[in-house]
């Protein structure tokens, strides 16, 4: 089993560290302030307080034995950020990914070996300005080299359509993975029906993605 170290347990760091567990990976949970340690150490595997900066403190905690590390800390400790990163990396961590509020931040992290760099807020704030845009949307989330996977609520128009004949992918060039019905997903034959209330799970290119969810937007 793949072992994972999360340093830093604020509500990005925790929600981090309660997902790799609740997927049943072996989670070392790192935070300097006790209380937070505390209060997550019934849901993974180990939970310590200890200094992510310290190579000798990481080596003490099994970071060596990790497949990958998640430094989860805030804007405020961004010097232990960059150290804890190039820490993690020297002792033979494959994969470190960092968390950044800004791109310049983003760029020193890389620079100190972070495998990627992740920026919460912003794709949380471009998330929710596409949802208030978008009324078609139920949730979108962008992928690597410019693909998304978006789940849309499907217009009346589509209303008894199957999905041969609403020709996403001859028209848009997207993708249909499944339809959400019910609270279930069903496969999405070429045959299916769709019905009012369903919601449709599509794959593509963001611009694609953005063009399917605006010719919606103007059929509700």
């Amino acid at each position: 089993m793949r072992i994972h170290v999360v340093v830093g347990l604020g509500q990005f760091g925790e929600q981090v560290a309660r997902g790799l567990a609740a997927a049943g990976s072996e989670v070392i949970a790192v935070d300097s302030d006790m209380r937070r340690v505390e209060e997550i150490k019934d849901v993974v595997t180990r939970a310590v307080r200890a200094d992510c900066t310290s190579e000798a403190a990481m080596r003490a905690i099994g970071a060596t034995e990790a497949h990958s590390a998640v430094i989860a800390l805030g804007e405020q400790d961004f010097e232990a950020a960059v150290l804890g990163t190039a820490s993690l990396k020297s002792l033979g961590v494959k994969t470190v990914i960092a968390r950044a509020s800004d791109p310049q931040r983003g760029r020193i992290l890389a620079l100190a070996g972070a495998s990627r760099v992740v920026y919460p807020e912003a794709e949380m704030g471009e998330r929710v300005a596409n949802l208030l845009m978008h009324p078609s949307l139920s949730s979108a989330a962008r992928l690597p080299s410019g693909f998304g996977l978006a789940e849309f609520r499907a217009p009346p128009a589509i209303e008894g359509k199957t999905l041969v004949a609403l020709n996403l992918r001859q028209i848009h060039a997207l993708t249909v993975v499944a339809v959400v019905r019910g609270g279930s997903a069903v496969d999405a034959t070429a045959e299916l029906e769709l019905k009012e209330g369903d919601h449709l799970l599509v794959a593509g290119r963001m611009d694609r993605l953005d063009a399917l969810a605006r010719s919606w937007d103007l059929q509700r």
